[in-house]
């Protein structure tokens, strides 16, 4: 077997590894993403088919599509780590793809665990209250209607937790099963 051929059975074993610990624990542990990231640098550094700055490329790239969300406090250092990761296996493309499939699979997941911890109702409440707190800048009137959501909510009950490491799993996994240049790859030549 070629080692280029061996690299998606790498980043499914990786991927599933990663997703069932983060199920488990909810927690995404460093002893797996920094040598994942280590492997995919030096894979593709040695790698005679692939550019040698594949894997920086990737790390850099899921860097900074997750800075955002994780300095907003949206989510922990683990999943930018996990996406980090997967960018030093597959590449920037491989990245963004996989963020994009995980941003489309996510709402499924999350609906799971909503109702698997039956909290549908208070899930339903905080959400339309944050999403009139962000309209609430442009319509001072949904700013309003939010804080009288606020007093119905239940400040004592935690809010679900999902793993987006799972996301991020299924969108790898479906990335590499559709060939993993979509819908990136007229950027690829950047």
């Amino acid at each position: 077997m070629q080692t280029v051929q061996a690299m998606p059975i790498a980043v499914a074993t990786f991927a599933v590894a990663i997703a069932w610990y983060d199920v488990r624990e909810r927690r995404i542990p460093n002893f797996l993403v920094f040598p994942t990231m280590l492997f995919g640098l030096l894979f593709h550094l040695f790698s005679p088919v692939d550019g040698r700055l594949v894997g920086l490329k990737g790390i850099v790239a899921g860097l900074l599509l997750l800075i955002v969300p994780y300095v907003s406090g949206g989510m922990k250092a683990g999943d930018v780590k996990f996406l980090m990761a997967i960018g030093a296996l597959v590449g920037w493309q491989g990245a963004v793809n996989t963020l994009l499939a995980a941003l489309l699979i996510y709402p499924v997941i999350a609906l799971f665990f909503v109702i698997r911890e039956r909290k549908f109702l208070l899930t339903w409440l905080r959400f339309r209250r944050l999403f009139l707190d962000l309209i609430g800048f442009v319509l001072p009137g949904a700013k309003l209607y939010a804080m009288r959501l606020a007093l119905r909510d239940s400040s004592g009950i935690d809010s679900v937790r999902t793993p987006f490491g799972l996301s991020l799993t299924a969108g790898v996994l479906l990335v590499l099963l559709l060939g993993g240049d979509w819908p990136v790859e007229s950027f690829s030549r950047f």
